[in-house]
């Protein structure tokens, strides 16, 4: 690599933590702000409202900008059909309640058939190894996510540059499909800054296979989310505890390669010594 090719990957790599960080600083305050009422189901779906709606915004912004050559249309679902799509708990009670508020009784019923059908494709391994296997997301019909308003942000910040190599990791998961990487980081970095303020908060944050997690809400009492937030119960064995803190490290090796200094994985005390 020429001193040319070494500074315009420098530069690119600035330009990626740059959006990270100011996504996960977003992400942190925006949490903080919804949860100063006190920690309560409706502050907790608030949250995670206001950190989707930044980040629609500055996706915008983001591809606007840069103007990206994607692939992604509507219709077009195979990044729907792999397990372990990844959310956190406030972004998994604001989906149910959007279920229970707009899908009828019927919607219901098959929303929890086709959850029985995934925890059953699932059963016996860890949803995040590669799967060759076509395993769609429970809130898929017709093709289409039936809460896309209410995605979680990595759904939100997931994107194709080549929809051929998103056909054939369909159907081997050794292929990659690449991506534009800003978009990926603007999602990413709101979900990191978002669970390190749940952290602080003494909230659950651990992101939550959403398949399993429709899984274990829909068969259990309408009560149930409430004490998931108030940590009373949880969402195993759906939860993954170690990725926001394995992609914040991922982050700190970047930013220490350029010489950044970046603020620790979690809040003071202080900071959140209104919350309760």
């Amino acid at each position: 690599m020429n001193d040319i090719e070494r500074y315009v990957q420098r530069a690119a790599y600035r330009e990626r933590l740059d959006t990270f960080l100011a996504s996960r600083d977003a992400g942190r305050t925006l949490t903080y702000d919804a949860l100063r009422s006190g920690i309560t189901l409706d502050a907790v779906t608030d949250a995670a409202r206001r950190v989707a709606e930044y980040t629609d915004e500055a996706l915008a912004i983001v591809a606007d900008e840069y103007r990206p050559v994607l692939d992604c249309q509507a219709g077009c679902a195979y990044c729907c059909c792999k397990p372990n799509v990844l959310a956190s708990v406030p972004e998994i009670a604001n989906i149910i309640g959007f279920v229970r508020k707009n899908v009828s009784a019927d919607g219901r019923r098959d929303l929890e058939e086709r959850t029985r059908r995934y925890r059953t494709q699932v059963e016996g391994r860890r949803v995040e190894d590669p799967t060759n296997e076509s395993v769609p997301c429970p809130l898929l019909v017709d093709g289409r996510c039936s809460v896309y308003e209410v995605r979680p942000l990595i759904c939100r910040g997931y994107n194709s540059t080549d929809v051929d190599a998103c056909r054939r990791a369909h159907e081997d998961a050794t292929v990659l499909v690449p991506t534009f990487a800003l978009l990926k980081d603007v999602a990413s970095g709101a979900t990191v800054g978002a669970a390190q303020q749940l952290h602080a908060a003494g909230i659950n944050d651990a992101m939550v296979d959403l398949g399993t997690a429709l899984g274990l809400i829909l068969e259990a009492d309408d009560q149930f989310v409430e004490r998931v937030v108030e940590g009373r119960a949880n969402l195993a064995p759906g939860e993954n505890s170690a990725w926001t803190a394995e992609l914040w490290a991922d982050v700190g090796r970047i930013a220490h390669m350029l010489g950044v200094q970046i603020q620790p994985m979690t809040v003071s005390s202080n900071d959140h010594s209104d919350l309760s």
